[in-house]
């Protein structure tokens, strides 16, 4: 087993109390995937928010992700929902090299899952494959943090902080919560962030019943980079927004969302 895959699947059980996703970002990819019609792919669909999302309103969806453990329990979920007025089919796959022998009108990468290549080839070669899977006019769309270079030089040069930031806490059930506590550096030759999470399970006295810390590396890209992959790709760049109510990305932006197309 690669060291990613174990990272994804020790965080299978935490992922949707930590990671709820970003505001607006489940709307803007199920109006993406209606108004597109035919076929959707999520990849890096992780334990579904987005996936199911897509399917229960309408939408014929497969979701790819490399991980065992967050397909289990999207598939879980999937099965508590029953009958959906669309439908999900799940693979296990790498978004960097997937043959799926079919087309589709509209791929989607949510939750900036892109950060998880974190190399040029990588990046590269996932563009390829959608690029091979999208149909002529299919729209490609992802979205990915908006790195902020001044920000990053100051955490590279280890002005980072306390060793670990109190991010949360969230209640599990059961009389239990899950406190969450996250320390990042920043490789800013490599342009990766290498982030270390610590998860406390609590009673309700407080005391501490059990304790995880997980790893997650993370690439960041910048506007420009991103302009260059899509073009070396092949795609045409239909919209970059800064947020997921539609505004064009800009200085202030702290999020890039890409809207790609594979030319007709």
């Amino acid at each position: 087993m690669s060291k990613a895959i174990e990272e994804f699947d020790a965080w299978a059980p935490y992922y949707d109390f930590v990671h709820q996703g970003l505001a607006g970002e489940a709307e803007f990819y199920v109006d993406q995937a209606l108004k597109r019609g035919g076929g959707v792919l999520e990849l890096g669909c992780g334990t579904g928010r987005v996936a199911l999302a897509m399917a229960m309103s309408g939408a014929e969806v497969v979701g790819l992700d490399i991980s065992a453990g967050m397909l289990a329990i999207c598939g879980a979920k999937q099965g508590r929902l029953g009958e959906t007025k669309g439908r999900l089919r799940l693979i296990r796959g790498d978004m960097s090299a997937f043959a799926l022998r079919r087309r589709f009108s509209f791929i989607a990468m949510p939750y900036r899952s892109f950060m998880h290549l974190l190399s040029v080839e990588a990046q590269l070669a996932c563009f390829g494959c959608v690029y091979r899977h999208l149909k002529a006019g299919g729209v490609f769309t992802l979205n990915l943090w908006a790195a902020s270079p001044s920000a990053i030089a100051r955490r590279a040069s280890g002005d980072s902080g306390p060793a670990f930031d109190r991010v949360g806490e969230y209640d599990v059930g059961e009389g239990i919560r899950l406190a969450h506590f996250h320390s990042a550096t920043f490789d800013e030759y490599a342009q990766l962030i290498h982030e270390k999470h610590l998860m406390r399970e609590l009673d309700a006295s407080g005391k501490v019943l059990a304790e995880e810390t997980l790893t997650l590396t993370r690439a960041w890209c910048t506007p420009r980079e991103m302009h260059h992959l899509a073009r070396l790709s092949g795609f045409d760049v239909v919209a970059v927004l800064g947020d997921f109510d539609g505004t064009v990305f800009g200085r202030t932006s702290t999020e890039m969302i890409w809207v790609l197309r594979r030319p007709a």
